[in-house]
């Protein structure tokens, strides 16, 4: 039984001021309210008070029953779940506490970089047990065996070669399978206390270390002996055929004569060369001709197409060169060796090495068994590459002493294909490049001979037909065009010229006494009036003379359009090399000339004749003045038309002034420009 609590103190017993307090050294025990949040909430850090008993908090829920019922009047006003909405914490989680915490509890022997790489290559087996993956390893099991990744993983170095701290740790849970008694031989202590990655590690590399590295290396020849042979096999006869190729070609060495030929044609006598070393071929592309059009390449190529066009085939006889340039002739002999010496050692392994015995194996082992079954098959290719390698070797050293390169040169001998696949490129460009340019140039002569062909056929239709219009030949649109450009000009030029020679006359006609006839009195001026616009016969043939009219030349539009442009130029347009039309033109000014004078003769006659009706007495006063006159007139005025005998200066009718003194232009003069 508990002893009895201390006697009250006095002011408890006397005044009752004070509530009652649990015994003297009892923690005073709040407890937990009775409802708890569903999740955990927010915590308020507050500061406790040291005595609530002394203090007002002692009356605040002083028994655990008026506790629990505070607390459930705040649940039912629904106050509790209102904090626990508003004041929910977040769950923290903890990454790996779950798989960790029994992980963190075995023990850890090998790096960790090794632990990552054994969960990278077991991955796929993540669902077997240790006990399982120990077993299909030992009893080479398919699946590992075909595994790429497992059997990469396994040879490793780092579970080939085991540090010296690992052996001292990993020790006493291991078992010696060497000894006589291995079976039942004890463990010192349990593997289970190391992680899956350290047990996968010690019942397989680790207590096989004497034998493993040998091991992997075996079984891994079991599933890649017969690829790899393939692989290097195919390489090896790939050179031994090209070299082969590069021997037979005849006409190879015929365009690398050429070459040559041309070569010392092109270089001076201190350049002489009686062989080049095939890096010259690269430099063919980079000597171009005056224009920079074409390279040395594209002439060898053209000649030999052209010329020789029984060595063009050469790009085909050598056209494994393209491929074979790929290959590093060092790399294939290094791995071919490397090929050989892998089945030599491994054999030598199963006769007297440490594959030799296989009591010193694991019971469960048949490593020995899954190697031999293939050793047969895989000295028999080892002993062929050999041969094969070399064959290769010897083959490819002549051929690169028959096309004077240096096989003791490394640079030469890891770049001899790869000059010639450089040479055979090119040359396959230039053919397609000089062909494309023969093409282009035989259809640009094609379309130039088609041309000339159909010209020399209008041209002879033409002949036969008859002289070739202007019209004809489309030129009709130019000479109106040039019709349209000269005539304002021509008509300035003949407007100035009637002026001047119409001033001329009026003054020697005042300074004679004649008198002026009106406009109504000559007919010939009334009728030009009348048809200002229509041109009469004379008109006509002043315009054109030696032509036909319009409406009777209207099959040959273009020659009346020539002849109108030279009568308006005053036959400036003539052609100058054409003298019978000159002489045309010639003999019609003459004529035009001597009919306008019969014109003025006539219309002066006309006009004396109608003054002297009108003047009677004036007549016979002056008798003699009207003859001298007509004859100075006479003997003036044919130096004046002798001067510009031009169509296009047409003498006026008449002579009349206008309000300024100036003779005016004649209807004719203007129906007629």
């Amino acid at each position: 039984m508990p002893p009895p609590p201390p006697p009250p103190l006095p002011g408890a017993m006397s005044g009752h001021f004070l509530a009652r307090q649990p015994a003297f050294g009892a923690a005073p025990s709040i407890g937990l309210p009775v409802v708890r949040p569903k999740k955990k909430l927010k915590a308020l850090h507050w500061e406790k008070v040291d005595a609530p008993e002394t203090s007002h908090w002692a009356a605040h829920t002083p028994s655990a029953e008026a506790r629990e019922e505070k607390y459930q009047e705040l649940s039912k006003k629904g106050i509790l779940d209102e904090v626990e909405k508003l004041f929910m914490a977040k769950e923290i989680k903890k990454i790996g506490i779950g798989s960790s915490s029994k992980k963190d509890d075995k023990k850890q022997i090998i790096s960790s970089d090794l632990r990552k790489a054994y969960e990278i290559a077991f991955a796929k087996f993540s669902q077997y047990s240790v006990e399982k993956i120990v077993q299909m390893i030992i009893h080479c099991d398919p699946e590992i065996l075909d595994n790429t990744v497992v059997m990469d993983f396994l040879q490793k170095d780092d579970l080939c070669n085991i540090p010296d701290n690992t052996v001292k740790q990993m020790a006493p849970y291991s078992k010696d399978w060497t000894g006589p008694d291995a079976k039942s031989q004890d463990r010192e202590l349990d593997p289970s206390e190391l992680t899956r990655q350290d047990q996968l590690y010690l019942y397989t590399a680790f207590e096989l270390h004497h034998y493993w590295k040998s091991r992997m290396r075996a079984l891994a020849l079991t599933r890649s002996f017969e690829q790899e042979y393939e692989e290097i096999n195919e390489k090896i006869r790939q050179v031994v055929t090209v070299s082969e190729s590069l021997r037979d070609s005849v006409s190879l060495m015929n365009v690398l004569g050429l070459i040559l030929d041309i070569g010392n044609y092109m270089n001076d006598a201190n350049k002489q060369a009686r062989g080049f070393k095939l890096s010259s071929l690269a430099r063919l592309g980079m000597v171009k001709d005056d224009k920079n059009e074409s390279t040395l390449a594209d002439l060898v190529e053209r000649i030999v197409r052209n010329q020789y066009p029984e060595w063009e085939t050469f790009a085909d006889d050598i056209n494994g060169v393209m491929t074979a340039q790929k290959i590093n002739i060092e790399q294939l002999q290094a791995d071919a060796k490397k090929y050989i010496d892998n089945i030599r050692n491994i054999q030598m392994s199963l006769d007297s090495g440490n594959l030799s015995d296989p009591k010193q194996f694991h019971p469960q082992d048949r490593v020995s068994q899954i190697v031999q079954r293939i050793m047969k098959e895989a000295r028999r290719k080892s002993e062929q590459m050999e041969l094969y390698l070399e064959e290769m070797m010897k083959t490819y050293k002549d051929i690169m002493v028959f096309y004077g390169e240096d096989p003791a040169d490394d640079g030469a001998r890891r770049d001899f294909f790869a000059k010639l696949a450089l040479f055979v490129g090119e040359w396959k460009k230039s053919r397609d490049k000089n062909v494309q340019v023969e093409e282009t140039r035989k259809r640009n002569e094609a379309s130039m001979k088609r041309k000339h062909t159909a010209q020399l056929k209008l041209t002879n239709a033409n002949a036969e037909a008859g002289p070739t219009s202007p019209s004809n030949t489309g030129a009709m649109d130019s000479l109106l065009e040039k019709l349209r450009a000269a005539a304002p000009q021509a008509r300035d030029q003949r407007d100035r010229r009637r002026r001047a020679r119409l001033k001329d006359r009026h003054q020697v006609r005042v300074a004679s006494g004649q008198k002026i006839p009106d406009l109504d009195e000559i007919p010939e001026v009334e009728a030009g009036l009348k048809n200002k616009e229509e041109p009469t016969e004379d008109e006509s043939k002043v315009l054109s003379p030696g032509l036909s009219s319009p409406r009777e030349g209207e099959d040959d539009v273009a020659d009346r359009a020539a002849a109108l442009l030279q009568g308006m130029r005053g036959g400036d347009g003539a052609d100058d090399n054409d003298p019978e039309r000159r002489e045309t033109l010639r003999k019609a000014r003459r004529q035009t000339a001597e009919e306008e004078r019969r014109l003025r003769r006539r219309r002066r006659e006309r006009a004396t004749t109608n003054q002297s009706e009108e003047n009677p007495d004036e007549q016979k006063e002056e008798p003699r003045e009207e003859p001298k006159v007509e004859e100075g007139e006479a003997a003036k005025e044919p130096p004046k038309e002798e001067e510009a005998p031009i169509e296009d200066d047409v003498p006026t009718p008449r002579a009349a002034t206008t309000s300024d003194g100036a003779p005016e232009e004649e209807p004719g003069e203007k129906a007629q420009a």
